[in-house]
This record gives structure tokens, C-alpha cells and sequence, in this order.
């Protein structure tokens, strides 16, 4: 397992097209939001003296949901060369356990997911910062780690779920556009959730990766709300939060962080499970 983790991590970092392309979805949100809608989004926030610290967070989350998936959509790409190939015949035929290599396609794409997103959290607190917003607390910090670490678990495995049905490089390229070019929508980073009609919103509340969503903005627009709606009633504050995606509303329920935890471990669970199934099937044929 550990060879073909390296291998699968060697192969990754070697080719920097792909290190960048499994990024694009989370540029393309950053670029979307610098250039386009900005403004739109900030507009009627004026009463907000801090504003920018605040849509500054908001944007970095969503940016943080988005490359857990999209990162490790990349990584997988080995996992499909491989079949595509017959490499994986020539694995099975060694005297390589199929279950560790399985497993080492596994750990490549939740390291590389891992990796990716430490890698957009420091550029996303680098840009809060060089635009007058703060450094979030160390424990805080703690807190954004655990969060990464179960949003990488949880789309990894979807991931790998997904792929382990695929064959073809070309099809491979053609889930990998669509799952860049919808996950902005499905983690409420292009708009707000709250603009959203509501079976729209409901689509987004039941994905997984939103709920990753839901607990960075808590983590990092905590202070920076706290600080902005200082002066004005809590319903106004409440109110902000649904629309923007900080807290996700169920008929007359609002779960508390500890719900958004249990999604992400269980999506994890249940995904990687299935991805094993599917890759066990399809072991037996060679």
C-alpha cells in the first residue's frame, strides 16, 4: 500500500498541468468573485463597516469546500491511466495484495485532497489578511484543520466512488469538467444560498461537501460577523447568516456543527465502503 501511495503521489506532483488544472475550480470561484460578482454580492452590505473582511471569508470557504473534491478528482487520474493501460493487470499479477492497492489509490487521493486544501487555506488567509481582514485564533486554526481533514475524507470518497466506475481517460476529462464547473454551485461559493430558489437551496443543503461549507464560514467569519453586527439586533445577524450559507435551515430546525461533522464522517464511511465494493467486483475480472 505505501508503493503505491508513493507512486500514485509521485506521479501526481510530477505532472504540474494536472496540480494546477485540479485547482481550477477553486481559481475559477476566486477569479469569479475578484472580477465579476464582487461587487453584486457585497452590494447592500454597505451598513457593514467591516465588509470586505466579512465576503473575504465567505469566499475563501467556499474556495476550501471546492478543492477537497476538486483536488482529489486529480489525484484519481492515476487510478484511471492505470486501467486505461492494463497497468492494473500487471499490479494484480505481482505479488501485491489487490486490497493494498486499492487501498494505495485510496490514501493517494485523500493525502493529495489533504495537501491541496492546507495549500488553499494558507493562500485564502494570506488574501483575508493583504485586504485589512485578521488571522483567525489559534484555536480556531485546530478547528479549521479537523475540518479539512473530515472535508477531504468525505470528497475523497465520493470521488472514488465515482471513479472507480470509470475506464477511459476521455471519460474521466468529461466528469472532471462538470464536477469543476458545478461544484461552485453545489458548496453556494458562486451565490449566495439564501438568492437561491428554494429547491435549489434544498439540492445544496443535501450535498455533502456544502455542509464542509457551512462549517468554514463558521470558523472563518465568525469574528468578522461578530465584529460587523455588533451594533444591530441578533435577528439581523441570523437572518445574514442563512442567506450567505454560515448556518443551513431545515423547515424550523437548525442543526449545530456537531450534524455537519456526522455528514461528513458518514458520507466518508459510506463512500469509501462502496468504492471497495466496486473495485472488489471489478478485481475479480482480471
Amino acid at each position: 500500500m505505501n508503493q503505491m501511495t508513493i507512486r500514485g503521489l509521485k506521479i501526481f506532483f510530477k505532472d504540474k498541468g494536472g496540480v494546477f488544472f485540479s485547482l481550477l475550480g477553486v481559481i475559477i470561484i476566486f477569479c469569479l468573485f475578484i472580477f465579476f460578482i464582487g461587487d453584486s454580492i457585497t452590494e447592500g452590505l454597505d451598513f457593514l463597516d467591516n465588509v470586505e473582511y466579512v465576503m473575504n471569508s465567505w469566499v475563501v470557504a467556499g474556495m476550501l469546500a471546492s478543492s477537497a473534491i476538486t483536488t482529489s478528482m486529480g489525484a484519481y487520474a492515476v487510478m484511471v491511466s492505470d486501467r486505461e493501460h492494463k497497468c492494473i493487470k500487471d499490479f494484480y499479477s505481482s505479488p501485491i495484495k489487490r486490497s493494498s492497492v486499492a487501498a494505495g489509490y485510496m490514501c493517494t487521493g485523500l493525502i493529495i485532497s489533504i495537501v491541496m486544501s492546507f495549500v488553499t487555506f494558507i493562500f485564502g488567509e494570506i488574501y483575508i489578511i493583504a485586504n485589512g481582514g485578521e488571522l483567525i485564533e489559534w484555536m480556531d486554526i485546530l478547528k479549521m484543520i479537523g475540518v479539512i481533514l473530515l472535508s477531504s475524507f468525505s470528497s475523497s470518497a465520493m470521488v472514488c466512488f465515482i471513479i472507480s466506475f470509470v475506464k477511459t481517460s476521455n471519460t474521466y476529462t468529461t466528469i472532471s469538467i462538470i464536477l469543476g464547473t458545478l461544484i461552485g454551485f453545489l458548496v453556494g461559493a458562486y451565490i449566495c444560498i439564501g438568492d437561491l430558489p428554494e429547491g435549489v437551496q434544498w439540492v445544496i443543503k443535501c450535498f455533502p461537501c456544502a455542509h464542509a461549507a457551512v462549517l468554514f464560514r463558521q470558523l472563518l467569519m465568525g469574528d468578522a460577523m461578530t465584529t460587523g453586527f455588533a451594533d444591530l439586533p441578533e435577528s439581523a445577524l441570523t437572518e445574514f447568516k442563512d442567506t450567505v450559507g454560515v448556518i443551513f435551515e431545515y423547515g424550523d430546525w437548525n442543526p449545530e456543527p456537531w450534524f455537519h461533522v456526522l455528514v461528513l464522517i458518514g458520507t466518508g464511511i459510506i463512500f469509501y465502503l462502496l468504492a471497495i465494493l466496486n473495485m472488489s467486483r471489478k478485481a475479480k475480472k482480471y
